[in-house]
C-alpha cells in the first residue's frame, strides 16, 4: 500500500488519484476483508501524509474527517 501511495505522491497525484489507485491495485487481494472498505481511506491518507514527508501522524478531527471523505468523493 505504501509504496503505491508513495509512487503517487510522487508523481503528484491528490489524494483522490493516490487513494483509486491503491484501491483498485488492493482489491482483488483483500477486498473480502470484511473492514477493507471502511479502513483503507484511513490508511491511504495517513500514507499520503507519510509519502511527503509528514513523520508523526496529525491528529484525528472532526473537521478532518470532513475533509478527508470530501477530497475521496471529488
Amino acid at each position: 500500500m505504501f509504496g503505491n501511495v508513495r509512487a503517487a505522491r510522487a508523481a503528484g497525484k491528490t489524494l483522490k488519484q493516490a487513494y483509486d489507485e491503491t484501491y483498485a491495485a488492493l482489491k482483488t487481494e483483500f477486498g473480502h476483508w470484511v473492514i477493507f472498505d471502511h479502513c483503507l481511506p484511513f490508511d491511504v491518507t495517513r500514507a499520503f501524509d507519510e509519502a511527503g514527508g509528514l513523520v508523526d501522524p496529525r491528529i484525528w478531527t472532526a473537521e478532518r474527517d470532513a475533509e478527508m471523505w470530501q477530497s475521496l468523493a471529488s
